[in-house]
């Protein structure tokens, strides 16, 4: 079989599995005899364990849908590096069910990393706004009330639309997220705005946040703390989960064409070869099972029927 005629076969492989994940996750989100949603204690592990299953299977339920209608190198990396970290997770959860908290805690830091980023940003926003403001309006401060008697009001105006289309372009060339508003709003009223509007809910959920986490170091077990404490590294993690080789593969790949690095910059290869997206799309499709099995095993699977593997044969020398 050709390379293309496999991949073609590992895409469809890939893509069949959508309909068995979607039930296959059914079980972790609502309970079989009632079809209700499942009772949740943030301080037990099995219902960690129940909850991450049930969105993985989810997550991968979307990937298998939409991330294959078309194959190019960046994406089908970053769902094997996706995929790859997923497995970690749950093979930890085997291991030592401990690690079903220390997920936890990591979505508590990872929510208060993003949300003290989101602020850090809307106060860079807020005063990039009135900067803008202040150079909004030099018509009116460099021109004295005297010259601007001698200016007809068209030419007034000219020179008023002159500044506010260089501020507008200046505001172009930077990051941020309020720029259209802030041209239909003022740059001055679209700050108001921002501190008023926009970061408090920021504040709130930051505050929440922190709260969680005292609260995590209040009821969990010190041996628990100890683990969840030290920083997490994939390398790490995949070979205490017995899977260092896949992580420095990937990772190797990852670091070669997904980062702007001298070596991918100057590098004649850009992209995948076709025996190499061939190598993804197998450990893709591979990987998937693999969690499906995982997830068959756990006690919520134990009346449904596992995805069976769609082999595609060996590619022709």
């Amino acid at each position: 079989m050709k390379y293309a005629e496999q991949a073609e076969k590992y895409i469809e492989a890939i893509s069949s599995l959508a309909v068995a994940l979607d039930r296959l996750s059914g079980p972790f989100r609502k309970d079989i005899g009632t079809d209700a949603e499942q009772l949740f204690d943030k301080f037990s592990p099995d219902h960690w364990r129940r909850n991450a299953y049930g969105n993985a299977l989810v997550r991968l339920r979307q990937m298998s849908e939409n991330n294959f209608q078309f194959v190019e190198t960046i994406g089908l990396l970053a769902v094997a590096r996706y995929v790859f970290e997923l497995s970690v997770w749950l093979r930890l959860f085997e291991k030592d069910s401990r690690y079903c908290m220390v997920y936890y805690k990591q979505l508590l830091e990872t929510q208060l990393r993003y949300y003290e980023d989101s602020l850090a940003h809307m106060h860079r926003e807020v005063a990039l706004l009135k900067s803008f403001d202040a150079l909004d309006h030099p018509v009116d401060e460099a021109v004295s009330l005297q010259e601007q008697k001698e200016f007809s009001a068209a030419e007034y105006g000219e020179m008023v639309r002159q500044n506010m289309s260089r501020v507008d372009a200046l505001a172009s060339r930077n990051f941020s997220l309020y720029l259209e508003d802030a041209k239909t709003n003022g740059y001055g009223f679209q700050a108001y705005l921002v501190e008023k509007k926009a970061i408090p809910p920021i504040e709130s959920a930051i505050n929440e946040l922190k709260a969680e986490l005292l609260e995590f170091e209040n009821h969990v077990q010190k041996d628990v703390r100890d683990l969840a404490r030290p920083r997490w590294q994939w390398r790490g993690m995949s070979k205490l989960a017995g899977i260092e080789h896949e992580h420095d593969y990937i990772y190797a790949y990852a670091s070669k064409l997904l980062h702007a690095t001298p070596a991918s910059l100057t590098t004649n290869q850009k992209n995948l070869e076709i025996q190499e997206v061939c190598l993804f799309l197998r450990y893709i499709h591979v990987k998937i099972l693999e969690i499906a099995d995982l997830a068959h095993g756990q006690p919520e699977c134990r009346f449904q029927v596992a995805p069976q593997p769609i082999v595609p044969g060996d590619a022709a020398r």
